[in-house]
């Protein structure tokens, strides 16, 4: 068996050879490979049992080295065993015959173990030093060049067969991948992961896909592969809503990869899902996420990542803000361009060579275009390349052109972008009538992975052909055009299909295209609106990969089926937590049926009604009650007082000003909703049972649970009466009326209410309905109240996990329970699990639902009062102070919330020992409360409480204890003996009257109690 195994480019086998024989007179033996290999076909069994026979990897390596094919695959080979078995500087040797380095890959071999020939001596040295180096070798390659073939998901990317260069930036990206096992590269740079960037079409998805195939054996765990684009301009940031349909995409595909049913799961259940499969596995794998969009958050590319450390990361983008470790890929080198051009017809003579170099130097080295013309070239055999470069100039005509020119220099910016657009124009003429077709309906939509059953759809609506048959058609279509490198198909299950941006544009400024846009439109809105009409279950993917593709098709309002599709996008984003996208979408659609059907068209006031919806789910009160009062009024004169929308849209209103805390308004509302429903509807209606539940609901936030609790209790008596004991509005009413007895602290009645709508909720509606989840939060709320921790925490933490599985990290009601979590870590004394969850609820507040949103300011008072837990004022009362100024602007003076923020903030003076401000914010408190809530509201009782704690603290016992009484008695009235409140109100009487005693005889006493703070409501 040879000991050195000699790796050499033909080009330099005269230098190569004499070297050999003196290695060979010195008793070495050599294996030097003169047969030949295909350039593109790997290593052959000789060779590679050659390699692991030797114990010496020799490379000449010259600048004609990395330009082979079949020596970077002997080096890789070697490369990759010597690292698996270490000490890989003792086992590879580089010669390099050229005055400088840069040109040696990886850069592991830039150092001084390589051997450089000036003359006979250094050629003596050098073989000397060859001899040497095997025989302090550690042995053989072995077994350790072997390779395991990794399975790709979710199908096999072939590559080109024509790829030509980027032996540079293979090793950059192999380097920053692997960063962290060659300690003398490190740099500090996120380990396992980079971004591959570069201008559109210039090749950086084929590079990956070059990687992917040539360093698989780097990655026996699998080869993963996912497009992420979601907006028109790959470059631009993501739209309202984008970034979430990106997200979504991505875990559909990982879904798809991994055989899991996508319709059926959430995000972070198919996360874990994939993390598991990786980590059963147990060995490392390469992440590749294709054409990532602009400006995603921080948060957004860690989900795109690999879910386990296992997974080397690969993303492909033009953006160049991700922090990330970055491969910059520019346009061919001149003569690696030509090699491409030419990989299947060489120039047959100098004519043809000079047009041939023409023509790269023209189109500027840019990789798709040079990839066109070559396809051209293939596609017609009689085709010269003088012909070609010809065809460019006849091909530059029209206003249509000249248009894509000046589209493709903002993306290609480039003095070649004339010809560039020509090779893209020319390269599409010789496709048959149905693939033209089918690429003109993929120009229409967004440059993401275009699922086949949407295509099928609006094909078959093209067509009126059966759908087996038209599937067969597509695909044999798209097959033809995949084979001109106009389109590539991306996922086999479901299958999907990309089309390059810069061919979309192309297409799209074509004037035959603008001819076929108005029915290529109308059959993909007809199409994508049957998907769409299927009801959204939150957290669920089944919709993911249709969305882009949705909110492409809505860019334009030109048509009845367009308005339609936006209502069905704006509800998609409403249902999944995203009421900025939705107001945004919910605007336009009104906007757009305003000036087609008229204010006073019942569509016009639906869209108007759901606008204000979103609105209000955005937090944006001061824009939603204008909008519901607006609509109410006109739903009056159009469609008479009783008309069901009439109803409904009293009923909103009056919801809006119950959010705003105005109950004094709201009420009336509520009260007259469900008089007229009766009438109108009958006692039994669904609608009128829905009415009844939120009049109740209006009485318990007035703190009249006298008036609340009949209420609650006949409607659900009625509606397990009328619906049946599992409707899911019976589940609703149910736990509105343990949420009642909870505020009572009839905790007795609440609590097996709670369990038993938990119970029911998981039987009817599943795990992992929002409802369930919401249900599972409010029985842990309940047993806080009891103070059973123990069993509340453990189910705040799964309702986390779950709504963050279900719903994503950053939907509201994600949120709220983190917040809840936090509450109850705080309750049960442990800090230091409570603050960071409070931080952290609050950061992404304010990210997602912004500054202003009542969410957001309630989160903020939460965690300034975990700071206050914790004794640090130094951050409790600025984040107080903050939260009562902004909450005052946003909410004003009088809502709830406010007044509470205050109570909130004077309790912090008073635990700063600063009673001189404490007191007089007290003072407000109450007075507010009673003008605003009334003297019985519970609100009122505990500011009542805390204002007479104050003057306890201040030794005015004089104005404490006669408050302390008229809270006691108000209690036992409103609330009841055994209300919790009014066991605390009875326990500070005492602590007061037994103080004023000891101050008659000098003695001391404890201070009062100061009544807990109101918490955020739970959901009814």
């Amino acid at each position: 068996m040879d000991e050195v195994f000699f790796s050499y480019p033909r080009a330099d086998r005269a230098a190569v050879l004499p070297l050999v024989a003196a290695l060979r007179a010195a008793g070495v033996g050599v294996f030097l490979d003169e047969s030949g290999i295909d350039e593109f076909e790997g290593i052959t069994d000789k060779i590679r049992s050659a390699l692991a026979g030797a114990r010496l990897f020799v490379a000449y390596y010259s600048a004609t080295y990395p330009t082979r094919p079949a020596c970077q695959w002997e080096l890789l080979t070697a490369f990759r065993a010597a690292v698996a078995l270490g000490r890989a500087s003792e086992r590879i040797l580089v010669i390099n015959p050229e005055p400088v380095v840069d040109h040696v890959q990886p850069v592991q071999l830039q150092d001084a173990r390589y051997g450089i020939i000036t003359d006979p001596e250094s050629a003596t040295r050098l073989v000397e030093r060859i001899v040497a180096r095997v025989k302090g070798s550690p042995g053989c390659l072995g077994d350790a060049i072997a390779s395991k073939r990794p399975v790709w998901r979710p199908l096999e990317h072939l590559g080109s067969e024509r790829f030509v260069g980027r032996v540079d930036e293979f090793w950059q990206l192999h380097q920053a991948l692997h960063s962290f096992e060659y300690l003398a590269t490190q740099d500090g740079a996120a380990a396992g992961q980079a971004v591959v960037m570069g201008l559109g079409g210039v090749g950086k998805t084929l590079l990956v896909e070059q990687y992917a195939r040539r360093f698989a054996a780097f990655y026996p765990g699998g080869i993963y592969w996912f497009t992420s684009a979601a907006s028109h301009t790959p470059d631009a940031p993501a739209p309202d809503g984008g970034q979430a349909d990106v997200l979504a995409q991505h875990y559909q595909q990982v879904a798809a990869a991994l055989a899991l049913d996508s319709a059926a799961l959430g995000r972070v259940q198919v996360r874990e899902a994939a993390r598991q499969r990786i980590e059963t596995i147990n060995e490392p794998c390469l992440w590749i996420v294709d054409d990532v969009p602009g400006e995603l958050s921080p948060g957004a590319v860690r989900e795109l990542a690999a879910p386990h450390p296992l997974g080397r990361t690969v993303m492909t983008t033009r953006w160049r803000g991700y922090q990330l470790p970055i491969v910059d890929v520019d346009v061919l080198h001149p003569n690696e361009a030509y090699r491409l051009l030419t990989a299947t017809r060489t120039p047959n003579n100098p004519d043809e060579e000079t047009a041939a170099r023409t023509l790269v130097e023209r189109l500027g080295s840019h990789a798709l275009a040079i990839d066109l013309a070559h396809g051209c070239l293939a596609d017609q055999p009689g085709l010269t390349f003088i012909e070609l470069l010809g065809q460019l100039a006849d091909t530059r005509d029209g206003d249509a052109f000249q248009e894509l020119v000046e589209d493709l220099y903002m993306q290609v910016p480039t003095d070649h972008t004339n010809d560039i657009a020509a090779t893209f124009a020319r390269s599409l003429h010789h496709l048959n009538d149905h693939a033209l077709t089918l690429l003109r309906i993929a120009a229409l939509l967004a440059p993401a992975p275009l699922p086949e059953r949407l295509l099928t759809s609006i094909s078959i609506a093209l067509s009126d052909q059966d759908e087996p048959s038209t599937r067969r058609a597509d695909r044999r279509a798209l097959s033809a055009a995949q084979r001109r490198s106009l389109i590539r198909q991306t996922g086999t299950e479901p299958p999907s299909w990309f089309m390059h941006a810069l061919v979309s544009r192309t297409l799209t400024l074509h004037p035959e295209t603008s001819d076929l846009r108005p029915v290529l439109r109308q059959a993909a809105l007809a199409a994508t609106l049957r998907l769409m009409q299927t009801v959204y279950t939150p957290g669920r993917l089944d919709l993911a990969d249709v969305m882009p593709h949705a909110r492409a098709l809505v860019e334009e309002l030109d048509t009845g089926e367009s308005l339609a599709l936006l209502d069905s996008v704006a509800r998609y984003d409403y249902e999944s937590g995203q009421p900025a996208s939705a107001s945004h979408h919910y605007q336009r659609l009104t906007d757009a049926r305003t000036t087609q059907l008229g204010e006073d068209h019942p569509n016009t006031l639906n869209s108007r009604n759901n606008l204000a919806s979103a609105y209000q789910s955005a937090g944006n009160l001061g824009r939603a009650i204008p909008l519901f009062e607006q609509t109410l009024t006109d739903s009056i004169r159009v469609l008479g007082e009783d008309h069901p929308n009439t109803l409904a849209s009293r009923n909103n209103l009056a919801g809006a000003y119950r959010t705003a805390g105005d109950l004094g308004r709201a009420i009336p509302l509520f009260e007259q909703t469900l008089t007229d429903s009766i009438r109108v509807l009958g006692e039994d209606h669904p609608n009128t049972l829905n009415s009844r539940n939120n009049l109740a609901g209006a009485y318990r936030t007035a703190g009249d649970l006298r008036r609340a609790i009949p209420l609650y209790q006949q409607t659900l008596t009625d509606s397990i009466r009328v619906l049946g004991e599992d409707h899911p509005n019976t589940l609703a009413f149910r736990n509105s009326l343990a949420n009642a007895y909870e505020s009572a602290g009839d905790l007795g009645r609440a609590i097996p209410l709670f369990e038993q709508t938990l119970t029911n909720r998981v039987r009817v509606l599943g795990e992992d309905h929002p409802d369930t989840l919401n249900s599972r939060n409010n029985l842990a709320s309940a047993y806080q109240s009891a103070g059973d921790l123990g069993r509340a925490i453990p189910l705040y933490q799964q309702t986390l996990t779950d709504s963050i599985r279900v719903l994503g990290e950053d939907h509201p009601n994600t949120l709220a329970s983190r917040n809840n979590l936090a509450g109850a870590y705080r309750s049960a004394g442990d800090l230091g699990r409570a603050i960071p969850l409070f931080e952290q609820t609050l950061t992404d507040s304010m990210r997602v639902l912004g500054e202003d949103h009542p969410n957001t300011l309630i989160f903020r008072n939460s965690l300034a009062s975990a700071y206050e837990s914790a004794g640090d004022l130094g951050r409790a009362i600025p984040l107080y102070q903050q939260t009562l100024t902004d909450s005052i602007r946003v909410l004003g003076e009088d809502h709830p919330n406010t007044l509470a923020f205050r109570n909130s903030l004077a309790g912090a003076y008073r635990s700063a020992g600063d009673l001189g401000r404490a007191i007089p914010l007290f003072e407000q408190t109450l007075t507010n409360r009673v003008r605003v809530l009334g003297e019985d509201h519970p609100d009122t009782l505990t500011s009542r409480n805390n204002l007479a704690s104050a003057y306890q603290s201040a030794g005015d016992l004089g104005r404490a204890i006669p408050l302390f009484e008229q809270t006691l008695t108000d209690g036992i009235r409103v609330l009841g003996e055994d209300h919790p409140n009014t066991l605390t109100s009875r326990n500070n009487l005492a602590s007061a009257r037994q103080e004023a005693e000891a101050v008659q005889h000098g003695s001391t006493a404890t201070s009062a109690t100061e009544a807990a703070p109101q918490k955020p409501s739970t959901v009814d």
